[in-house]
This record gives structure tokens, sequence and C-alpha cells, in this order.
């Protein structure tokens, strides 16, 4: 394991050599665990890196970051710490500990543990290996359910019969892994999915752990193999009855993927995309569903359930009711922005796209220059015709009939006398 430790960027090794001369010192065995050592033993790279304490982990990561000058921050409630080093990377740093779950589905207790037994509490033999990082045995690897022979084999195994049991969870983490690393599940991993699936067990998954697990596989490098492979095993329809992966799901996740130079480079709701395709428009009462059974956070919620209110918008483009871009604007402006970036970048109709595209990046933040009190330096009157003549100026200016500061001035007084006309 030492070679492959060796691909570690500099600095991060001789933080770890750093760690385990501490580790020595307290008398504490230090290991390098979990996701980091897999990645390692496939040539992958990683920065984020995560150690298992033999005691007490929390007290070793406080030691720890004052050694490096890093920022030290307890996680108390499972036995884990995060020291943020000064050159930017981090460490993750645990109790070694074991688990208990007082029912299927539920968050597990957690007590510190012997390294073995932290491994035998994860979640496939890929993610159950250790490497010392203790001077005498550095670069021993520590392997009691062969995951380096998994590895080789490219199979996602689970440690115990009772694993998807315990935390369902595990059946999407499973999925993600699989797809992924390309891997495949073990025979005996994939019945006890099915019969996991088929037994209720996602049924015991709160809303919002079942969301996050969504939200995870969203954020993978390419989502839709892992939604085609859970609807496959069943898994889709376990979360409800009306969710499927088909083409057309398909067909928008990988525009989605494909067209992210669309959004800014600030934009943050990728994931929320790929759950609007798929939950995208359905029957009102399937999709109230679907959301009564996640509990989607405000936005999410916002980001569905304004979808079902888009075909009174499209039916208006279609009829010519919408037809200049001031029009298109006070259509949508009530309308979710995620849903508004989603529907330009999947739309089939490309002058809808254009339209939605249009919108997103120039005129959902359209603001004037001028506001009630320049209308009164111009001498109108304080009343309600404040509001339609802000209206009609903002509209003039997404149309792109007028720009400067001057024109809006030069607009208000315009329609300003208008309407006095009319009035008089």
């Amino acid at each position: 394991m030492k070679e492959a430790i060796a691909q570690l960027p500099e600095g991060i090794r001789e933080r770890l050599t750093q760690a385990g001369r501490l580790a020595d010192e307290s008398g504490l065995d230090l290991y390098l665990v979990g996701g980091t050592v897999r990645d390692l033993l496939l040539g992958r790279a990683r920065m984020d890196i995560d150690l298992a304490v033999d005691g007490d982990g929390m007290g070793f990561a406080s030691r720890l970051a004052r050694k490096t000058e890093g920022r030290y921050t307890p996680h108390p409630r499972f036995l884990t710490a995060t020291v943020d080093l000064p050159e930017g990377n981090s460490l993750d740093v645990a109790t070694a500990r074991g688990e208990t779950y007082e029912q299927p589905g539920a968050l597990p207790r957690v007590a510190p543990a012997p390294i073995d037994v932290d491994l035998a509490r994860r979640d496939f033999t890929i993610n159950a290996m250790a490497v010392s990082l203790n001077g005498r045995s550095f670069g021993n690897l520590v392997d009691p359910f062969n995951g380096r022979g998994d590895l080789r084999s490219r199979l996602v195994r689970i440690l115990h019969d009772r694993s998807y049991i315990d935390d369902p969870t595990r059946l999407f983490r499973a999925v993600r892994f699989e797809q992924r690393l390309r891997f495949r599940l073990e025979r005996g991993t994939e019945r006890r999915f099915r019969e996991a699936v088929s037994g209720g067990m996602i049924g015991n998954l709160s809303g919002p752990r079942l969301l996050e697990q969504l939200r995870l596989i969203c954020v993978e490098p390419d989502p839709w193999p892992v939604f085609n492979r859970l609807e496959r095993l069943d898994a889709l329809k376990a979360i409800h009855p009306g969710l499927a992966s088909d083409d057309g799901l398909k067909t928008l996740v990988q525009e989605i993927s494909q067209s992210g130079d669309l959004a800014s480079s600030t934009y943050d709701g990728w994931w929320i995309l790929y759950l609007v395709a798929l939950f995208r428009p359905r029957r009102q009462e399937t999709l109230h569903g679907i959301v009564e059974r996640l509990k989607p956070n405000r936005r999410l919620r916002k980001a569905i359930e304004d979808m079902s209110g888009w075909s009174r918008v499209e039916q208006a483009v279609e009829s010519g009711r919408i037809d200049t871009p001031a029009d298109f604007y006070r259509a949508v402006r009530t309308i979710s922005e995620d849903t508004i970036l989603f529907l330009a970048l999947t739309h089939p109709d490309e002058a809808v796209r254009s339209r939605c595209e249009t919108y997103y990046h120039h005129h959902r933040h359209a603001r004037l220059s001028i506001d009630g009190g320049t209308l009164k330096e111009l001498g109108i009157p304080e009343g309600p015709a404040y509001g339609q003549i802000l209206d009609e100026v903002l509209s003039m200016k997404i149309n792109g009939e007028i720009g400067t500061a001057e024109e809006e001035r030069r607009a208000a007084r315009d329609l300003w006398s208008r309407l006095h006309r009319l009035g008089a």
C-alpha cells in the first residue's frame, strides 16, 4: 500500500506522515480508511482524506489541528471531527466505532470500538479496508473482508445479510458505486437488494433521508445510469409508484448534463434540475404524492410544482397571447428560476427554449433606474398611476425600446402625459 499512498500529492503525504508520528507519540493506532483506501487501490485521485483512530478520535483531531495550525470542528454525535489544514485540504477524523440500529432505517447509535469492529459496520467490502499510518506498520493493509479481491473482480458486495435492513440508504449507495465505478452487484448482494425492495425497506426511510439519496445520485458524474439501474431493480417505484426511468428521462438528463455552459458559474441547483426531470409533469395527484413523500425544501418544491403551471404559459405562447419579451416576463416572473432554466435546457421547441434562455440570462433581474421618487421629481402626482407607469417603462426596457436612464425618465413623462390626456 505504500506505493498507493505515494499517488497522493506530496503535501497530503507529509500530513499523513505527521499524523502517524503524532499517533505514535499519543499511543494510538491511526488508519486511513473507507473510500480513501478504495480509490487509492483503484488508482483514482482523491483529495478528501478519511482517518480512523483506535481510541479517542476527537481528542486526537484536536491535537492534530494544533500541530498543523489547522482548524478543528468537532461532530460529537458521531464521534468525528474535521481538521481543515492551512493549505486548504481537510482531514476527517473518526473514532473507530461500532453501530447499533434500534429499528430498520433509523440512524445508528455509535460507540467506540476496535478497528476490526469499525470495518465490520461499513456498507460494502470495497469500503471496509484500512491502511496503518503508524511508523512501524506504515502502509500495512487491513482487509478482513477481502475488499481488495472484490476490487479486482469489480464487485460491490455487502458485508452481511441484514445490511440493507439496518440501513436502506445502502440500496442507493450500492447502485451509485456500481455505476460510478462500472462494477456490478455481487449475485447475493443483488438478491438481497431485491428482497429488501420487495420487503418494503425503502418505506422505512424518512422523506428527507430518501430525498438526500436522490440528491446524491444527481451529483454523480452521470446520473442517468443510476436512475436507470434503480428502475430495473424496482427501487424507483418503491419510492412512489408514479416514478419511472424512461427514454424521456434519459434525454432530459443528457440535455442538462451537456448544457452546463448556459447557467452561471455560481449556479448551485444542478441536482434540482435533475429531480425536476425525474418528477416532470405527471398527474397532479401523483405529483402531490411524490412531494408529500419526500418533503422537499421550499426551493425544490416550488421548482417541481411550477412545472405543472407551465402548460398555461406554453398555451399562451402557442396562441400568440404572449408575443413580446415583456409579455413573457409578466407571465413567468413568479415561476421558479430553476424551472425556467430547466426549460431553457430541455424544452423541445427551440423558440420556447430561446425565450426561456433570454428571460433567465437577461430579463429575470431587470430593474429600472427610476422609481416613485423619480416620478415625483418629474412632477407626476402620487397615486395609482405610479405602478402603471413603472410597469410600462419596464416593459419598454425589456422589449429593447429604451435603454438609458434618461430614456426611462422621458418614457415616464410621455406615459404620464398620455394618461393625463385620457383622464381629462
